[in-house]
């Protein structure tokens, strides 16, 4: 991913259970970051683990 694609942002508007909201906001404020970079950390992890999946069939 190049630097570009990196800093493009998209506005997107899923419902996600609220549990789930409340401990991420939880964790941004205790890990001192802000909600959206937890969001952005979490979709990267996944998206790592299905890849990584794919590679050892």
């Amino acid at each position: 991913m190049t630097d570009s694609e990196d800093s493009e942002k998209v506005q997107i508007g899923p419902r996600i259970k609220k549990h789930l909201i409340d401990e991420i906001r939880i964790l941004a404020i205790r890990q001192n970051r802000r909600f959206t970079e937890m969001i952005e950390e979490g979709l990267a992890d996944l998206l790592k683990k299905y890849r990584d999946k794919g590679k050892g069939k």
